[in-house]
């Protein structure tokens, strides 16, 4: 039973991971794209890396965001059954001077 919680556990580390590869590619894309400047669109601009203007659409995260925390979910339930399942030491056994009766 307690390799259930691991495997949770696991597979929250993995989406957590591929959550944030994908929000990274997200904003590589977003700022890798910039749009054309026009004075009617309603969007702000910037000033590029090279010195030149850009101007770009609103940021919308995707589905990064979600896997994220989808694998914190996860995470957290499979630390609270390790927690739930969780044994600890005896304090004392038959052989024990100082066994608690």
């Amino acid at each position: 039973m307690r390799r259930v919680p691991l495997v949770l556990l696991a597979a929250g580390v993995v989406a957590v991971l591929v959550g944030c590869a994908v929000l990274t590619f997200t904003v590589t894309d977003y700022l890798g794209h910039p749009m054309a400047i026009s004075s009617t669109s309603g969007r702000s601009v910037f000033e590029g890396p090279g010195g030149g203007l850009v101007s770009y659409d609103y940021f919308q995260a995707g589905p990064g965001v979600n896997i994220i925390t989808a694998g914190g979910m996860l995470m957290f339930a499979s630390l609270f059954l390790l927690a739930v399942l969780w044994r600890g030491k005896r304090v004392s056994d038959r052989r024990s001077p100082f066994r608690i009766r």
